[in-house]
């Protein structure tokens, strides 16, 4: 794997998201996050990306893994969270 790229639409043009990914295994443990602030023009976003690598700079192992997407919106404080399923071959 050379990298994987989260997408996501929002509803939320010009204004700074802060974003929070977290790539967790289905235990529940928490293998790497990204917090960024994300600003787009339209209402798609694919700015973060994630060399499969853990927080320890180690690769993870193949497997079902989930995400956790969370977006606030800086304006109005306003937040929402989306959990998916990640494979890694």
């Amino acid at each position: 794997m050379s990298y994987t790229q989260f997408w996501f639409t929002h509803n939320r043009p010009f204004e700074p998201l802060n974003v929070q990914v977290q790539v967790m295994t289905v235990t529940g443990k928490i293998v790497w996050t990204r917090n960024q602030v994300v600003n787009t023009e339209g209402f798609l976003s694919r700015e973060i990306t994630w060399d499969g690598k853990d927080d320890f700079g180690d690769k993870i192992g193949k497997g079902v893994y989930i995400y956790k997407l969370t977006v606030k919106s800086t304006m109005t404080n306003k937040k929402t969270e989306k959990y998916e399923k990640l494979v890694i071959l």
